[in-house]
């Protein structure tokens, strides 16, 4: 970058926050964070600079704490809070039925949280309401378990449940995290939610090592099977979007099938790529 492509970029950094601080009508922001952080936009960041302009506003005194919204895998999160361990806090998306899920990875993405060090705070702890809206069976499982106890209750305790997270809950009156057996009652209610998924892809990962595109096929699988059971698309743009940027798009499926000859669910992969590029049209 030119001394002066330079120069312009840091006078536009400064413009663009002194604005953010005079809309908010703040002298600080106690928390700044980039947002919606991945392996897309993870080179822009860097050649922008942010990470730097985060630790001098931080150094100036009007940012406390400095991190970002995390919207991919935990490969790439434990790369980035390496090469920054400047880093404070990440925002991920927590919630039980996306604990196990292979493309969000709420767990593991939380467990490189907690070996980095860097506080987590919960966002999607309900799934934009998914979690709220239940399948009957699920929602009797609940119910049966508490009968005073909404479904929201119960995904806001099993994310508060968390050890990173609860030293932030002291404003919830009489918190009381799960017990083992609340835990297993939500694992029989995640796995009806599950029963009733379109496609019903184990994300072995066998079906992937030979594919001539690179598709990330169980990753896509799972987005759709997000997609028709909570019907969250706008949601889940951010992540389809990180996957086409690193991995071949449904659409580029040429047929060949050898990724069906592998699969042990004998699933028709071919025509369900059809289904996912339709959903998704991106």
């Amino acid at each position: 970058m030119s001394i002066m492509a330079e120069t312009a970029r840091k006078l536009l950094a400064k413009r663009i926050f002194n604005e953010q601080l005079e809309r908010c009508q703040v002298d600080y922001f106690d928390y700044y964070f980039l947002h919606a952080m991945g392996r897309s936009v993870y080179g822009t960041v860097q050649e922008q600079k942010g990470f730097e302009f985060m630790v001098q506003k931080k150094a100036e005194g009007k940012i406390r704490h400095i991190g970002f919204s995390w919207h991919d895998d935990a490969d790439m999160l434990d790369r980035i809070l390496t090469d920054h361990p400047e880093t404070e806090l990440v925002q991920l998306q927590l919630n039980y039925i996306d604990w196990e899920n292979e493309s969000v990875q709420s767990r593991k993405c939380y467990e490189v949280g907690v070996k980095h060090g860097v506080q987590v705070t919960v966002m999607e702890p309900l799934k934009g309401g998914a979690l709220v809206r239940l399948p009957e069976a699920a929602a009797n499982i609940l119910k049966e378990a508490d009968p005073d106890a909404g479904n929201a209750s119960w995904g806001i305790r099993f994310a508060a449940s968390l050890d990173q997270v609860e030293d932030n809950i002291s404003y919830m009156k009489d918190f009381q995290p799960l017990t083992e057996g609340e835990r297993e009652t939500i694992a029989k209610t995640v796995q009806i939610i599950n029963d009733s998924i379109a496609i019903p892809c184990t994300a072995c990962r066998y079906c992937t090592s030979g594919c001539p595109k690179k598709i990330a096929i169980p990753e896509y699988f799972s987005l759709y099977n997000n997609q028709k059971q909570f019907g969250l698309l706008a949601g889940l743009a951010t992540t389809y979007g990180n996957l086409t940027a690193t991995h071949g798009k449904p659409q580029d499926c040429i047929g060949c099938k050898q990724c069906e000859d592998h699969c042990p669910q004998h699933l028709p992969i071919v025509e369900n790529l059809k289904l996912v590029a339709e959903a998704f049209q991106m």
